[in-house]
């Protein structure tokens, strides 16, 4: 198995810098020391030296070339000091014998000048490198021009040592070696290393923007190179030779430590950025489907994976009532509980919104299914948010590689279908994907498919349910019900094909259409003199958040000709609460119309009643799950006397819906409520029927 190339180049650099310790003791001795010839020396130096220059370079330009956000006093420090070790670096090897005359003749002595400079320079950067905070600069502006400071100081002290070198003791003797200041002045700059490696590890927390491992082998082999320029004889020697290249290899491991990592942070942060969500910081969609392809291409079928999708139930609620604030710290405290719960190697990620993927390798459904139960046993507890305990449930989906599905997209796409029919089984449980569901899939694009040249090819219409007064028995109004007769499919069920509507944006066009045909038929029915009363037209929860909802009706209604109080809209108490903010402006809007407002289905969506005062809502429609089984249940007896009470008491009018029986009828004649609609006195009928209908009644009155 091959290492991480991060390894592999440390592991190089603790071989290099152990390799030193005989090499050294090796060159110690002056007889082993070789001589080159000087130009094949030169060569070699010249090389080395030109690669050392090019990597200081690179450091200072890593201090002030990068967005001023991410410099720091700590990296302009040591860009000024590697611009000087730059400096230095060049003059030393075009100070040596055999180079073009630099202002002075060229000597030993003048090229240790400048590579002792460099070496000091160099030492100075890398202490203050270590010891400065991470201050950024935009805090103490001046460090911007710390670099021309260095510029001025550079350039008098290498005029300096150009114009006049011998006014700086011997640092080397032709024909006697190196002079013990030389030999005095390398000890320094050893110790200096050696100090700042100390330094380094003591303070390696406080030491970040950089490979910390790879610094402190910079440290080490620059160290190691100025024991070697201690013991050498000759300029030309072998101990020369691999003195100046452990420094190239320390600056080699100097350029990994800063300017590679410096350069590659923007990046690793901006990748970090587009694949992990701010708020949690678990992955997100992006990552997730990279990590699931991944897990496809290097398994099999001997090793499974798991997608489960989880979603948190009436989470809008939370945002609503308590405010995004609060929602966003539940977010957190879930995704923590989620971490926590999950066994060691599965990955987490923050789906979308309030929707959370988990991948398990080599698990399987089963073993999956047991993982889900102790999470919605897990998140069965409250959550402690501020002062609030908090609590929420869970729809879980699961599908499995490679028994569901081969591709990413695919299993996505299976596991949101699965936590669709867990949300419609009633929410905090999971479902398992099975084939049949593959099946609703492929019924479903069908419909989509179908439903976008339903309304071109006319295949979508209305039918109306009539509304009655339980006490005299008159005819009060319509409800207009859509019906999709297709010429492929046949006859959809609306509680398909609506669904199907809603989810693609389909039901935009098609609400407005609803309108107005439902006004159309309407102005058409007392036109004819028809007692019709009013019309009722059930809008979605996508068409009630439209911003432009009051506009649309206004125009249907003026198109048609129909008054505004002849027009009652339905709408679900969760359409309400979804957003109390935006139905409470839309609502005024369209009360603003003279339009009358029905709460829809009411009972089965909230606990909270005080948006019946808080809105302008006339008319209460119980829910049929309520009616089906009076006056036989005793609960939904209490419910229905309490809805009509309620109703009584604010003023509204009440409508039971789905009123099958003469019983049903009769108890809520007994308890005074207001309307009712069901099979028991018509179906849905189109318009034909619906005015024979009208018509009988007409005859039966005038009788």
């Amino acid at each position: 198995m091959s290492l991480p190339a991060q390894d592999t180049h440390r592991l190089a650099g603790i071989l290099l810098l152990s390799a030193s310790i005989p090499l050294l003791l090796w060159q110690t001795f002056p007889a082993n020391q070789l001589t080159l010839s000087p130009p094949v020396f030169l060569a070699f130096h010249s090389v080395m030296e030109i690669f050392a220059v090019v990597v200081a370079a690179l450091v200072f330009f890593t201090g002030h070339g990068a967005q001023e956000t991410l410099r720091s006093t700590r990296s302009v420090a040591l860009g000024c000091a590697f611009l000087a070790v730059a400096l230095f670096d060049t003059l030393h090897f075009l100070s040596y014998l055999g180079m073009p005359d630099l202002v002075s003749p060229n000597s030993p002595h003048k090229a240790i000048l400048f590579w002792l400079c460099g070496r000091l320079a160099a030492g100075i950067g890398l202490l203050a490198y270590v010891l400065l905070p991470e201050t950024p600069v935009t805090q103490v502006p001046a460090s911007r021009y710390a670099w021309v400071a260095v510029l001025l100081l550079l350039g008098g002290v290498s005029w300096g040592l150009l114009a006049s070198p011998q006014a700086i003791p011997a640092m080397y003797v032709m024909g006697e070696g190196l002079t013990p200041l030389k030999i005095a002045l390398e000890w320094g700059v050893f110790g200096l290393y050696l100090a700042i490696a100390v330094l380094l590890y003591l303070r390696r927390r406080l030491i970040t923007h950089c490979d910390f491992e790879s610094l402190m082998l910079a440290l080490l082999l620059m160290a190691a190179a100025e024991l070697f320029f201690v013991v050498y004889v000759q300029v030309s020697s072998t101990a020369s030779l691999l003195g100046h290249t452990y420094k190239v290899f320390a600056y080699y491991f100097l350029y990994r430590a800063i300017y590679a990592e410096a350069v590659s942070r923007p990046f690793r942060q901006m990748r970090h950025m587009l694949t992990h969500d701010d708020l949690t910081g678990l992955p997100n969609r992006t990552a997730f489907s990279e990590r699931l392809n991944q897990s496809i291409r290097s398994g099999d079928e001997t090793e499974p994976c798991t997608v489960m999708l989880l979603d948190l139930d009436h989470f809008q609620n939370v945002n609503d009532t308590l405010g995004h604030e609060y929602g966003d710290l539940l977010l957190v405290a879930v995704a923590g509980r989620i971490r926590a719960t999950l066994p060691a190697p599965a990955f987490l990620a923050r789906f979308s919104g309030d929707e959370f993927m988990i991948l398990l390798a080599r698990t399987t459904s089963e073993q999956a299914r047991q993982v889900g139960q102790t999470l919605l046993d897990a998140m069965g507890r409250e959550f402690d948010i501020g002062s609030d305990r908090l609590g929420i449930g869970v729809s879980i989906g699961i599908v499995s590689y490679p028994a569901d599905g081969e591709s990413a997209s695919v299993l996505m796409r299976y596991a949101d279908l699965a936590l669709h029919r867990a949300k419609a089984a009633g929410r905090n449980c999971l479902r398992v994907f099975s084939h049949d569901l593959s099946e609703e899939i492929q019924r479903r694009v069908l419909l989509e498919a179908r439903l976008k040249q339903a309304l071109e090819r006319k295949e979508l219409t209305l039918h109306y349910q009539p509304k009655l007064e339980i006490r005299t028995g008159s005819l009060m109004g319509w409800e207009a019900l859509l019906r999709w007769q297709s010429a492929e499919l046949g006859m959809v069920n609306p509680e398909e094909f609506i669904p199907v509507a809603e989810h693609t944006g389909l039901i935009l066009p098609i609400g407005d259409w609803v309108v107005r045909e439902a006004c159309r038929q309407m102005r058409v029915w007392q036109d004819a003199g028809l007692p019709v009363g009013t019309m009722a037209v059930n809008l979605s929860a996508r068409q009630f958040r439209q911003k432009d909802l009051a506009e649309e009706v206004s125009a249907a209604l003026r198109d048609t000709g129909l008054a505004a109080s002849d027009l009652e809209l339905e709408i679900t108490e969760s359409s309400i609460m979804d957003n109390r903010a935006v139905a409470a402006t839309v609502l005024t809007e369209l009360e603003r119309l003279g339009l009358r407002i029905a709460v829809d289905d009411f009972g089965t969506g909230y606990s909270s009643l005080s948006y019946l005062k808080s809105f302008p809502i006339h008319c209460l429609k119980i829910d049929r799950s309520f009616i089906r089984d009076i006056p036989g249940d005793e609960n939904d007896t209490a419910i229905v006397r309490t809805i009509i009470a309620l109703a009584g008491s604010l003023g509204l009018t009440v409508v039971a819906e789905g009123v099958e029986t003469d019983a049903q009828l009769a108890y809520l004649r007994t308890h005074h409520c207001d309307q009712a609609q069901g099979y028991l006195f018509s179906r849905p009928l189109p318009p034909d029927e619906c005015v024979k209908l009208m018509r009988a009644g007409l005859r039966r009155a005038a009788a």
